[in-house]
């Protein structure tokens, strides 16, 4: 068995704070998805039980595609939280470093592809409108 090297003070305070920031990130893409999801459901509330003539044609194509991808970074949001458990633990256990490295590598794609997801939906959401 390996023994893990010896963690000081600085070291920890860089960890924790590392792990605050990616927990930060991903509540921040979870509000986004979920926020862009509800606004956009409101939104076709509003138009479906809006009485009288409207101004312009509005795309409903486009807006359920935004809906689409606004679930959909919320759920590759919520499951960076699951791949952060796994590489958490992987690191620490002290066994895998590098499959822990290559989860914490994939989870940072996975919170960017979020956010990416999110910008996309709203612009589908703004060329429908």
């Amino acid at each position: 068995m390996q023994e893990a090297a010896p963690t000081s003070p600085l070291q920890l305070l860089f960890i924790e704070l590392r792990v605050g920031l990616a927990r930060s990130a991903i509540q921040a893409a979870l509000l986004l998805n979920g926020g862009g999801a509800l606004a956009l459901l409101l939104f076709l509330a509003t138009i479906l039980t809006a009485s009288g003539q409207r101004s312009h044609a509005v795309g409903v194509l486009p807006l359920k595609w935004a809906l689409a991808l606004f679930g959909l970074g919320m759920f590759i949001a919520g499951m960076t939280f699951v791949n952060a458990y796994i590489a958490q633990g992987a690191i620490a256990s002290g066994r895998s470093g590098a499959f822990g490295t290559a989860m914490r590598r994939l989870g940072l794609g996975l919170i960017v592809a979020s956010f990416l997801l999110f910008l996309a939906g709203v612009g589908l959401a703004a060329s429908a409108i």
